[in-house]
């Protein structure tokens, strides 16, 4: 009876270290849901604020995650009073680029090259730079996360950044997606045809936006929303929205419906024309989900 009882207890120990040994090592980094008031109306999940630490100032700042866009940046209005405040900061310029140590949540980034755009951003008073409140100073980019796996938690408003899968995602169906000097190109099926969509997180309100045109065709032609302000790195701009009515598909499942967006001016069409793309996608469809970026691979996984 006693070397049953220790039998027993050995399975036990056995496939409690299995279970160990599957736990997710992920470090997960927290970000911020941050809201915004666009024509009078509350978008409550506007942008996506990730709070930072650069080198080892004793200051609290914000970036935000936009994979939109090419390259990782810093705001000149914004840091410049801490470059004039801290001469060791100052040192780490190098025109056109401020390289620094960013800490994410309890993730260390080393030497991250930001490229220093000048004009751009809040200005900062000297006399506030030693306030609490966190200071927002630029974006992160997919520059950061190349031959990496980036997934994005949005349910629980938090990322991380891996090397390799990790095996709780790994029977996660992936779809391929092309790459376009490190934005992402999906492949959506939009009214039963093949369509590519930037995604960009730095658009986060929108299911979908395309050139008039383009939107018409597949929606009810009625504008329903709209969204005006200084949308496009500071430039005002206007989108109108339209309920979507034609089947919008990604990774062989049908997208609940949603809204499409063009902009008034059509200035963003050379955007699409730039990218080669039928339109972008931002963060709306994905609200309930943890997405996982693989741009080592070129696979995407939503779980």
């Amino acid at each position: 009876m006693k070397n049953c009882k220790q039998g027993i207890s050995f399975i036990i120990l056995f496939f409690f270290c299995v279970g160990c040994s599957q736990k997710s090592s992920l470090e997960w980094i927290p970000f911020d849901w941050v809201g915004d008031t666009i024509s009078g109306k509350y978008v409550e999940k506007a942008y996506i604020y990730i709070p930072v630490k650069i080198e080892d100032l004793p200051h609290d700042f914000t970036v935000q995650l936009d994979l939109g866009t090419y390259q990782t940046l810093v705001y000149g209005n914004a840091i410049n009073p801490f470059l004039e405040a801290y001469p060791s900061l100052a040192d780490k310029y190098e025109i056109p680029f401020l390289k620094v140590d960013l800490q994410m949540g309890a993730v260390r980034f080393n030497a991250v090259n930001m490229g220093y755009y000048n004009g751009v951003g809040d200005t900062i008073p000297k006399d506030s730079i030693h306030t609490k409140t966190p200071k927002h100073i630029g974006t992160i980019a997919p520059d950061m996360f190349q031959d990496k796996i980036l997934i994005i938690d949005y349910k629980l408003a938090r990322l991380a950044v891996v090397d390799s899968l990790p095996i709780e995602y790994k029977d996660l169906p992936a779809v391929e997606f092309e790459e376009d000097e490190g934005t992402v190109k999906l492949p959506f099926r939009i009214n039963g045809k093949e369509r590519k969509l930037l995604f960009d997180t730095g658009s986060s309100p929108f299911h979908l936006a395309t050139t008039k045109e383009r939107a018409l065709e597949i929606s009810t032609s009625v504008i329903t929303d709209s969204l005006s302000g200084p949308l496009w790195w500071g430039n005002e701009i206007t989108f109108y929205g339209l309920e979507i009515n034609k089947p919008v598909e990604f990774g062989g499942q049908v997208l609940k419906n949603g809204m499409v967006y063009y902009d008034k001016d059509g200035l963003w069409n050379e955007v699409f024309n730039s990218f080669d793309v039928w339109g972008l996608t931002g963060n709306a469809y994905f609200f309930d989900n943890i997405v996982l970026i693989d741009y080592k691979n070129k696979l995407f996984r939503i779980k």
